[in-house]
């Protein structure tokens, strides 16, 4: 492997967003493409303290059509609303995102219960069908409502340039009901026959080995496990995509490609790491030990440390929604038989 450095009256039938405010429906997404990093030069010397568990405090993982949902509701309820906005696809019935935002104005609290996913694939497309029972709280008082989201994908592997197009939300439509408990009892219902058949797809507490998927962008750990799993899946635009746009380190997508030409495959050893924040903007220092089996039946060794960026979700006003990303990485390769633990605790020091 050659080391790149490197080297997410009401009407009888609402869209998802409307669900939880009452506002006019609509439906599509914004492209969570990066045109520009935010900048990093405002941060003199930020705080630092030790990574906390993501999932509790902040979500944005598209790894599987529940997790997208769920990403989706969790910003909403944390009024981050651009990434909230980044969860759908692009489409030419979504709302300009002022209109989309100020749909949440009266809302308060928010929260989602899922039903059972189903899904189905053709022509190098995935879709799936997530049934939801919706409760939100709002300075008219508590809803509820129940509908199904269409999330699709298409085919990582088959994706073969910038811009990579994650999981996205395609469409959703759904229903005022009379109770929550009305809501849950809809539940198996909600998708019709839409659902009926499962597609397994990534799981957050999976491996990075080639026969899951993972992208999850909740912690700078997460991005890390969600990079080397793009490599070992051999989706070489997804990865990319994990770097900021315009990171210095970062090479146009050919030759960062070919770098990998003649890796098997990576395992990965690391751990949240530290985290550091000033002024609007957070950055993850993640330590890192990375193992490649190369094609010719050699392995190589590899640790360091890779910083990672994210702005202030609630304070990103204008679209694209910037998520966490590599910003830098300082990846070395290390000495045959070198101890990994140690390499693992020495790597960010």
């Amino acid at each position: 492997m050659t080391f790149r450095p490197l080297v997410p009256v009401v009407a009888t039938a609402l869209v998802a967003f409307v669900a939880a405010c009452g506002a006019t429906p609509g439906t599509g997404s914004a492209s969570p493409t990066s045109t520009s990093s935010p900048s990093a030069s405002a941060v003199a010397q930020p705080s630092i303290s030790p990574s906390t568990a993501p999932a509790s405090a902040y979500l944005d993982d598209r790894s599987n059509a529940a997790a997208l949902i769920s990403s989706y509701y969790d910003a909403i309820s944390k009024r981050q609303y651009l990434r909230a906005y980044s969860y759908w696809e692009t489409s030419d019935s979504l709302p300009p995102y002022a209109t989309f935002a100020q749909g949440f104005a009266n809302t308060t609290d928010v929260q989602v219960e899922l039903g059972t996913v189903g899904g189905s694939a053709g022509a190098g497309q995935l879709y799936w069908s997530v049934p939801a029972a919706v409760f939100s709280t709002t300075t008219a008082g508590a809803q509820s409502f129940v509908g199904c989201y269409t999330a699709h994908l298409a085919r990582p592997e088959l994706q073969a340039a910038p811009p990579f197009k994650p999981l996205s939300i395609q469409a959703g439509q759904l229903s005022a009901v009379a109770t929550a408990a009305v809501a849950r009892a809809a539940l198996s219902t909600a998708c019709g026959t839409a659902n009926a058949t499962p597609l397994p797809w990534g799981t957050s507490a999976g491996g990075i080995d080639a026969a899951n998927y993972l992208d999850d962008r909740s912690a700078g750990e997460a991005v890390i496990r969600s990079y080397y799993n793009a490599v070992n899946r051999k989706e070489y635009t997804r990865a990319y995509a994990y770097w900021e746009s315009g990171a210095s380190q970062l090479p146009a997508f050919t030759p960062f490609q070919a770098g990998y030409a003649n890796t098997k495959s990576v395992t990965l050893l690391t751990k949240p790491g530290t985290i550091g924040a000033g002024a609007g903007q957070t950055y993850y220092s993640v330590p890192a030990v990375i193992t490649a089996s190369n094609t010719d039946g050699t392995t190589t060794t590899f640790a360091g440390c890779y910083t990672l960026h994210l702005g202030s979700p609630n304070a990103q006003a204008t679209p694209p929604f910037q998520p966490v990303a590599i910003q830098s990485a300082r990846i070395t390769q290390a000495a045959s038989g070198s101890n990994t633990s140690d390499l693992l605790n020495s790597a960010c020091s």
